[in-house]
């Protein structure tokens, strides 16, 4: 039903509200249902054909392989090195760059031999990273790319959506792409089927009980109408996660910036894509640091395991 909530059920006191396309600037108008149960923010009937809205040319960059030189590659292994073994702290120029997958910390604990699965890796620029800093097992998959990659390192990035996908993996990651997937359920229930009993399964979504939703209402660039079918909160996603045999294990923030910078954006009709002056953001950069630590900015990684992993 249209006031039905995907999540929880719910279909009472539900709010419907019309949101609009600003990344590219298309102004189409969607309808997304707010949840007065689990709170989770929903677009109510997806567009039948997404690919429109994910134009690689602005959106990824799908098309090929990048090639780097063998001592790029290896300096970047010895200071990805350096930092596991506490020498270098994550904000190092290099390990900068992987600052926004918020996931460092977590790749410290895992051996090289782990079987991951990156679901929604966009080109795999981050699974080839994961191989030059030693991993062996890595598999992407990302059904909007224009063609799969298979390298001769070994890592290799597969033209595929989730359902389509099979195998065993003893770390699943997710990095911004649940959002993009509808029949949620499903999803981890498939999820589920992925992991090993053993194995964590990492999420990184953006969410709408924070700070930067209260503020901009429609205008948080977060909801990116009609790619982001769900924007989740804590309460819809442990509903989610737990309906479907997962425990959260932790939770930690990694909002930035861009949820001031970008919703401002999009208050002045801007489409999100078109390149901007640098800004002063440091000040921003604050403020989002005291609303991670306040657990009130407007993204979050969950690590979970199966319930009955130790």
């Amino acid at each position: 039903m249209r006031d039905t909530c995907k999540i929880c059920g719910n279909y009472k006191n539900n709010q419907i509200l019309v949101l609009r396309e600003m990344m590219f600037g298309l102004r189409e108008k969607f309808d997304y249902l707010k949840c007065s149960e689990c709170g989770c923010l929903q677009i109510i009937n997806p567009p039948a054909e997404m690919s429109k809205y994910y134009d690689s040319d602005k959106y990824y960059s799908y098309h090929t392989q990048k090639h780097y030189s063998s001592i790029r590659n290896l300096v970047h292994r010895l200071v990805f090195k350096a930092y596991s073994l506490g020498l270098l702290s994550r904000s190092a120029r290099y390990l900068r760059t992987f600052k926004k997958y918020s996931i460092l910390h977590i790749l410290k604990r895992l051996r090289k031999d782990t079987a991951i699965l990156d679901i929604g890796c966009g080109d795999g620029n981050l699974i080839q990273e994961m191989s030059i800093w030693g991993w062996r097992d890595l598999t992407g998959i990302d059904p909007f790319i224009e063609k799969g990659i298979l390298s001769h390192t070994g890592w290799k990035v597969l033209k595929q959506n989730i359902f389509e996908h099979s195998g065993k993996y003893d770390f699943i990651m997710l990095h911004h792409s649940l959002e993009h997937l509808d029949n949620q359920h499903e999803v981890f229930k498939k999820l589920y089927e992925l992991l090993a009993d053993d194995g964590m399964l990492y999420i990184r979504v953006p969410l709408c009980d924070s700070f930067a939703f209260r503020k901009y209402g429609s205008d948080w660039f977060q909801i990116d109408a009609p790619r982001h079918f769900f924007l989740h909160t804590i309460k819809s996603m442990t509903l989610l996660a737990e309906s479907h045999g997962f425990q959260i294990k932790d939770i930690f923030y990694d909002s930035s910036a861009a949820q001031f910078i970008n919703s401002e954006k999009y208050n002045m009709n801007v489409p999100l894509f078109l390149k901007t002056k640098k800004r002063a953001t440091k000040k921003l950069d604050k403020l989002a640091n005291v609303l991670n630590l306040m657990h009130d900015g407007d993204m979050a990684c969950f690590l979970m395991t199966k319930k009955y992993a130790k």
